[in-house]
């Protein structure tokens, strides 16, 4: 027991269920030095994010059971810290910053934050200039955090987190959803927080953006047991071999080139002087709506072949994930949007939707059942009306293996690590067997593993069974492998480009 140390798990055993088979932190022992910032990486699905919300407190307190094990933030045992006492010491900035916001803006979220810590009223106004000139996040404080961009939430999540002055930041997939650039910025500002004495602690698929910036790299395995560590940027390829057997992403390597098809086929999907703004109307006049916010696209015209997997990069805020919605027919938008040359403001919905799938950044939003295989079931029974119910989870049973989700077809799908909800929401939408398939960053909080199992499938998909795949990525390089078209989003139109240009 150390206070130069800012966490210490001692032979912890955490699981979800009381009578379940499977300890999700098997025996876990981890000891974090004060001061430094750490890497956590691991294999989807090993207990990182559990790892985090059981270091805050957040378990069992919120669910699941503590078996055994002492955990310590700062010398000071977790079970004797009241919340407010535990935010001193530790926070989490979590995978998906939406959910821990609850006010508009980021001015009131800050404010609400110190209320919780107890700090005076006449003090917070003062504390949140400070924290924001410091941080350089002084033009977001009065932006509804509903308008903010992935990245730009992100930072405001940060934000919270740092006016709140833990000494220690647990980052959990941060990167996740951020473009190269505004990854960058927000390792900028962790780096200030180190400088300024705060612990950071990261949980990443992906080492390359830290791999300078990091003290210290540890690889986890099954049930959250360290497998390797004290790994930096000197002995990184002493630990090649560890990275590969734990089926993750080695920094500096790069997805192998698959042959692209010549995207020459005809246009499944068109844009025809599309144009979309960032807000919904503010007002009308003379009857017609009138809009405040910036156009995020603007006049474009784009061609998405059948049978073909398209990318789509663009930096974080640029509108990507917007316009999806747009062609679901769920954001404003003018032009003409042309799916098998008929416009979709002339198809019914349910038709509309028959058609086309979509996985969202956050695929816990979609889930209709409490049974990851019912899930899988559920589009599969779209797809063939016909199937019997043991034809269907054997074939259910079968899908879920091959996207290394097998062993958890009895749970919940809200039980599941955030990286095997996104494998499970992108399978159940294969299974539904719509044409066109839009995936919002199909392989954020995957290890190279499943992003293999993943794309291979839809590949697969693609090419025997004639589906179309738009998707979503900033991962330029898994654009280049995998993609036969790809499209640039920037300064308000898409742009077609090569793999050897976004490389």
């Amino acid at each position: 027991m150390s206070a130069d140390l800012a966490l210490e798990l001692e032979d912890v055993v955490f699981r979800y269920q009381e009578k379940g088979r499977r300890n999700i932190l098997d025996h876990t022992s981890l000891t974090i030095p004060a001061g430094t910032l750490t890497v956590l990486m691991g294999g989807s699905g090993c207990g990182k994010s559990t790892l985090a919300a059981v270091a805050a407190g957040l378990y069992p307190e919120n669910g699941g059971f503590l078996e055994s094990g002492i955990i310590r933030l700062y010398g000071q045992d977790l079970k004797t810290l009241d919340p407010q006492k535990r935010a001193a010491y530790l926070t989490v900035l979590f995978q998906n910053p939406d959910l821990q916001f609850c006010m508009n803006t980021l001015r009131e979220e800050m404010r609400f934050c110190l209320e919780n810590i107890c700090i005076p009223a006449g003090k917070m106004d003062e504390r949140i200039e400070q924290a924001a000139a410091e941080l350089g996040i002084a033009p977001l404080l009065d932006q509804p955090l509903s308008t903010l961009s992935g990245g730009e939430k992100q930072k405001a999540a940060l934000s919270c987190l740092y006016v709140m002055e833990s000494r220690c930041i647990l980052l959990d997939e941060s990167f996740a959803n951020l473009d190269h650039e505004a990854a960058i910025q927000l390792l900028e500002m962790l780096l200030r927080m180190k400088a300024s004495g705060r612990t950071i602690l990261a949980i990443d698929h992906r080492a390359d953006l830290w791999l300078e910036a990091a003290d210290e790299i540890i690889l986890l395995e099954e049930g959250g047991r360290v497998a390797a560590r004290s790994i930096n940027c000197k002995n990184l390829p002493e630990h090649r071999a560890d990275f590969e057997r734990l089926g993750l992403f080695y920094p500096g390597s790069r997805s192998e080139r698959t042959v692209a098809r010549p995207a020459e086929g005809k246009p499944l999907l068109q844009f025809r002087g599309v144009s979309i703004r960032k807000g919904l109307p503010t007002r009308r006049k003379w009857g017609r709506p009138v809009y405040d916010a910036p156009f995020l696209v603007q006049n474009t015209d784009a061609d998405f072949p059948a049978g073909c997997m398209t990318a789509v990069l663009g930096p974080s805020g640029t509108g990507k994930t917007t316009t999806f919605l747009s062609v679901l027919r769920q954001h404003p938008y003018t032009g003409q949007i042309l799916f098998q040359g008929r416009d979709i403001e002339k198809m019914k919905l349910k038709e509309l939707y028959r058609h086309i799938g979509i996985v969202f950044q956050n695929p816990a939003n979609q889930f209709v059942t409490q049974n990851v295989e019912d899930e899988v079931c559920v589009g599969l029974r779209l797809w063939e009306p016909g199937l019997s119910d043991e034809a269907c989870r054997q074939r259910a049973e079968e899908l879920l293996d091959r996207y290394g989700l097998k062993r958890q077809r009895r749970y919940s799908p809200y039980m599941l690590s955030q990286g095997q909800q996104r494998r499970l929401a992108v399978l159940s939408v294969l299974a539904g067997g719509q044409e066109l398939l839009l995936l919002d960053e199909p392989t954020y909080g995957q290890d190279s593993r499943s992003v293999n199992a993943i794309m291979e499938h839809l590949r697969e998909k693609v090419e025997q069974e004639g589906l179309t795949v738009i998707f979503i990525t900033h991962d330029t390089e898994l654009a280049a492998a995998w993609a036969d078209k790809i499209y640039r989003l920037e300064d308000t139109m898409l742009v077609e480009k090569t793999a050897g240009e976004v490389l």
